[in-house]
């Protein structure tokens, strides 16, 4: 038995850390932090490698296989919103099948095998099925779909194992994303993700793997990968190390295979006459055809012989259970095929709309082929429909629930989202001028839309002007990935001589330099389409300089800085919806206020030397106005409707530096409503909304 000085730790997780830099496998990521969160974890792997040694040992002559292929059921789940990561369940079928070709040397290709590597090219004698009875013992086609947002940038940090999960003490978990923390940098994408044998929690064991990265057809037809993406990432899960782990050196960890050459680093393409490493006796050319290079999937063909040895290990220790006859019979892999009923699903990809105009629902039902279709829409036109993908209309505003309900000849499922589709006014909400002035009344008009994970939108008590404000919190409950949105109400901008969006923003990076990202987009067409308008992450985002390891409050008005976004280009627009979307890198909160848009009045906050409070906010009676104004000087007072019409003057001429109070009477407004509350001075003017009942 090997005994592993804790001193070796840090020299391995630099060797991880070093290979992991031009990587199309999250593999190394992984495993530098497994190691990290379990330094002992090092002396197991040592006992791994000896265990596999010894198998090998007593399979030396190598005389064919012991019985029938080992089964290990398999469960994919589909992380999708909807777009190209919700993969076809052909294209998983067409996955299955290069898996087990590879797993049992019957991949057409096993032919490219190099004269130098024929003898030590192994069948693994492993065979993945997808599993026919779910954990509740219903029946499976293996596969799970889950509308999250948490497809992008997924993670075990950002929790999308946690959207669907099968016990690792049973099945093989696979999931599919649209893409992987990482991406696009460190000079590559990460297709793929393991985690190791004996390491982690059992809620995260298994393999991610991107899409378009699944099988060879569909939306992977036009990749090298050729389905070999998850041929990796299925070896590292059963104990394999890639095949260029501890460089030329090797020596005291590598990938604990004899019968594969020290290789310098990762290859790429199909190098099949490099030699990156000569130290090695005999000296042998780079093994790039094994599936644990980096080389393309198309140039891939082979696992070894003591590779083989490692994998019977795990198959015979860690993950034993995974093949036992018991499990093979609880998940239903022995049975032949039966149809199963199907599961209720749908989405839609806009799921706000204006009145009267049309909305599409897109079936995402699984688990079974469908038979008939029966949607539930109350209020909509029509109210109900037999088709796969309806198109649904509403004549009034509002929040509507819509029910889906499948049937085959082995049953039926109902499916509802409840409070799914917004619909709001099909003409402009506001007429003129738009103010949130602080998020301070009871009953506001934005909308809200959470991803359904962790924390959304909401008021606060922190603020720059007044008591509220509205944050984000990104610090201690929002995951890597998650997205969430508020909506402002629509605008006539028609009445607007060049336009701009003006808004507080508080934000400090988090230590670690996580970049968390805000952006502001317009719809011109009630939400079909969006423009972006800003786009800020991380320290581009930041209002205050440097980072802080703990949860962000602004402490003071410096930390706020004024956002000006020009709307020009939308002046003539009758409907214009403004949106804004916080997206977390579990980096720091961000918090928004004094939302603006302003058209003829103008907005000069930026050189504004005054600040004023309008208390109560509804008006019922009477309410004061309370200024302090910095710079003596002449300062107007105004109260204006929507529409920027002068209703009442209220002071007008010098006013000293200082405090001053105002009464403004119910009886200044003729009936209930919105009005403009404005106040000019010589270095600025500000506009608070006030609400008259």
């Amino acid at each position: 038995m090997k005994n592993f000085p804790l001193i070796f730790a840090a020299v391995l997780l630099s060797i991880v850390s070093t290979q992991a830099q031009n990587a199309h496998c999250g593999f190394d990521a992984q495993f530098e932090k497994m190691l990290e969160q379990d330094p002992a974890g090092l002396q197991r792997i040592l006992e791994f490698q000896d265990q596999a040694t010894d198998i090998a040992r007593q399979n030396a002559e190598y005389e064919g296989e012991r019985g029938g292929p080992r089964i290990i059921p398999t469960v994919f789940h589909v992380i999708h919103q909807g777009g190209n990561e919700n993969i076809s369940y052909e294209q998983i079928e067409d996955q299955m099948r290069i898996l087990n070709e590879d797993y049992s040397r019957l991949n057409a290709d096993a032919v490219n095998t190099r004269p130098e590597f024929q003898g030590v090219a192994a069948n693994p004698n492993v065979e993945f099925r997808l599993a026919k009875l779910d954990p509740q013992g219903n029946c499976t086609d293996g596969v799970v779909r889950v509308w999250s947002s948490l497809t992008y940038n997924a993670s075990d940090d950002n929790g999308v194992k946690g959207v669907s999960y099968w016990p690792s003490t049973k099945y093989f978990n696979v999931w599919v994303v649209a893409s992987i923390a990482g991406d696009g940098t460190s000079g590559g994408i990460t297709l793929g993700y393991a985690q190791f044998p004996g390491f982690g929690s059992a809620n995260t064991d298994g393999v991610v793997v991107r899409g378009d990265f699944i099988g060879s057809i569909g939306t992977a037809a036009n990749n090298t990968n050729v389905g070999r993406t998850l041929t990796h990432e299925a070896g590292h899960w059963l104990g394999l190390f890639h095949t260029f782990q501890g460089g030329c050196a090797g020596g005291f960890f590598d990938d604990g295979c004899d019968d594969t050459p020290p290789t310098a680093e990762a290859n790429y393409g199909c190098p099949l006459t490099r030699n990156s490493c000569t130290n090695d006796s005999p000296d042998i050319i780079d093994q790039v055809e094994n599936y644990m290079d980096y080389s393309n999937g198309t140039c891939q063909n082979m696992f070894s012989l003591d590779q083989k040895a490692r994998m019977d290990g795990v198959l015979s220790g860690t993950r034993a259970q995974l093949i036992s006859s018991n499990n093979l019979n609880s998940t239903g892999v022995l049975l032949s095929e039966t149809p199963c009923a199907p599961k209720a699903d749908f989405f839609a990809l806009q799921r706000l709309t204006c009145t009267d105009e049309p909305i599409v629902l897109s079936d995402a039902s699984f688990n079974g082929t469908v038979d008939t279709y029966s949607w539930s829409m109350p209020g909509g036109t029509p109210s109900t429909s037999s088709s796969a993908n309806p198109s649904v209309s509403f004549a009034s505003p509002g929040v509507y629930s819509i029910t889906l309900t499948v049937s085959n000849a082995e049953g039926t499922d109902s499916h509802t989202q409840t409070d799914y589709v917004t619909v709001i006014p099909g003409s402009a909400q506001i007429t003129s001028y738009f103010s949130f002035e602080g998020f301070e009344e009871d009953q506001e008009d934005y909308l809200v839309f959470s991803d359904g994970v962790g924390s959304t939108w909401q008021e606060t008590n922190t603020a720059f002007t007044d008591n509220k404000s509205i944050y984000l919190n990104n610090y201690s409950t929002n995951p890597s990935g998650s997205t969430d949105e508020f909506q402002l109400p629509s605008v006539d901008m028609t009445q607007m001589n060049d336009p701009d969006l003006y808004f507080r923003l508080a934000y400090k990076q988090r230590s670690g330099g996580e970049s968390d990202n805000l952006r502001v987009y317009v719809s011109k067409d009630c939400g079909q389409n969006w423009a972006l308008r800003y786009n800020k992450s991380g320290a581009s985002l930041s209002t205050v300089s440097g980072t802080q390891s703990s949860a962000y409050t602004p402490s003071s008005s410096a930390d706020w800085e004024l956002v000006n976004v020009n709307l020009g280009s939308y002046a003539n627009e009758e409907n214009l919806l403004v949106k804004f979307r916080g997206v977390s890198e579990k980096g720091n909160n961000i918090y928004i206020d004094d939302i603006q848009i302003s058209g003829p009045l103008g907005v000069n906050d930026q050189q504004a030397d005054f600040e004023f409070t309008v208390s109560p906010n509804p008006l019922v009676d009477n309410a004061q106005i309370n200024l302090e104004v910095a710079n003596s000087g002449n300062y107007g007072i105004t109260l204006m409707d929507v529409a920027g019409k002068i209703v009442a003057t209220i002071h007008q001429g010098t006013l000293l530096s200082g405090a001053h109070r105002f009464t403004l009477d119910r009886s200044m407004v003729q009936s209930a409503g919105i009005y403009l509350l404005q106040i000019q001075g010589t270095a600025g003017r500000t506009v608070k909304k006030l609400v008259v009942e």
